[in-house]
């Protein structure tokens, strides 16, 4: 094994956005554990998260479909620099996992964070479950990250 190399750095990540009214819904529905995503009406694709326009027909999305809270790891990133976590103040402890989910049902992928770090363990391909904060809250990080199953 090579010699890992340290540099230390100061990341700046200032991001503004809106979530909008499907985002909204979205993480409102997470405070039932429900997942669901805005389907196309005119090309079927289902995207998670949601979002108000289909990125292929540009048609207005209104209609939700359920989807559940297992799927496939389609691509995953071990992170080594901890970030700060915008509700709690804390940093995030490294190393993390980071995957891109599909959840059985829908089309598009979720970022998310994983339970597992070690790259011995994640594998494209694996299927993964959702693992829920005890106390929902209505928000992205209701879903605190997810497990590897196989």
């Amino acid at each position: 094994m090579s010699e890992r190399i340290a540099v230390k750095h100061t990341m700046d990540l200032a991001w503004r956005y809106a979530s909008g009214e499907a985002m909204e819904r979205f993480c409102a529905d997470l405070s039932d554990r429900r997942i669901e995503a805005l389907r196309c009406g005119g090309c079927g694709r289902r995207y998670l998260p949601p979002r108000p326009f289909c990125g292929n027909c540009r048609l207005r999305m209104t209609e939700r479909v359920p989807v559940r809270d297992v799927g496939t790891l389609v691509a995953w990133t071990v992170v080594h620099t901890p970030i700060l976590d915008g509700r709690t103040g804390e940093p995030r402890p490294a190393p993390y996992g980071m995957g891109l989910i599909r959840l059985d049902g829908a089309d598009t992928t979720l970022n998310h964070y994983l339970a597992e770090a070690d790259p011995a363990r994640l594998r494209v391909g694996s299927r993964v479950r959702a693992v829920w904060r005890p106390a929902l809250r209505g928000a992205m990080d209701d879903i605190l990250h997810f497990e590897v199953l196989s």
